[in-house]
């Protein structure tokens, strides 16, 4: 009874503490960033806690509604070009920029969807992250896309390219299957 009562409590605890540690910790670095940016610039009897997330919220909004204007987005472009240069920084920022636009719900059309690949080993479910790969160099050909398959229980999978004929779309989104593989179907959900 205690044992099984301590689970439960556990399975609600540990995802909301998490959740809460993430959001806290996204603004504190927002206040951190910003508010020795604004103790700069204010005096300091103005400045007050939070300022900064207020701040930070403010700047991104705006750096969104710059990036509509023709100007920012040349200058956007040219300076994404200068990063492209640089080895390291290149690799860490298009890992970002390949993240932020996974979460992002106008760019996702036909890719990343839930489909399951016929094997030899039977059936493996993954999701389409390119669905033509004619324009890479190696493959000319449209008949092929590329597959990821997550590990459950881990981060990381494998990227498998795969013929069209041998996948069968699921109609599942891309959250929906990616929880059920990392959790290797135990939670039951869909």
């Amino acid at each position: 009874m205690f044992k099984k009562t301590f689970w439960n409590g556990l399975k609600i605890f540990v995802p909301v503490v998490l959740t809460v540690a993430i959001v806290f910790w996204a603004f504190s670095t927002l206040e951190t960033f910003f508010g020795q940016l604004i103790q700069f610039i204010i005096p300091e009897q103005y400045y007050f806690k939070g300022l900064g997330i207020i701040v930070g919220v403010a700047v991104i909004f705006i750096i969104g509604l710059l990036l509509n204007a023709w100007v920012v987005r040349k200058l956007y472009s040219f300076a994404e070009r200068l990063v492209q240069r640089i080895p390291l920084i290149k690799t860490v920022y298009n890992a970002i920029q390949d993240l932020m636009s996974y979460f992002d719900k106008n760019s996702q059309s036909t890719e990343q969807q839930a489909v399951m690949i016929e094997t030899s080993l039977g059936k493996i479910m993954g999701l389409i992250t390119c669905d033509t790969l004619a324009n890479l160099p190696l493959y000319s050909s449209d008949q092929e896309v590329l597959v990821y398959i997550p590990l459950s229980y881990q981060i990381g999978g494998l990227s498998v390219v795969v013929p069209k004929s041998a996948i069968k779309p699921i109609n599942w989104s891309a959250n929906q299957a990616m929880s059920f593989i990392l959790t290797a179907g135990m939670t039951g959900k869909k």
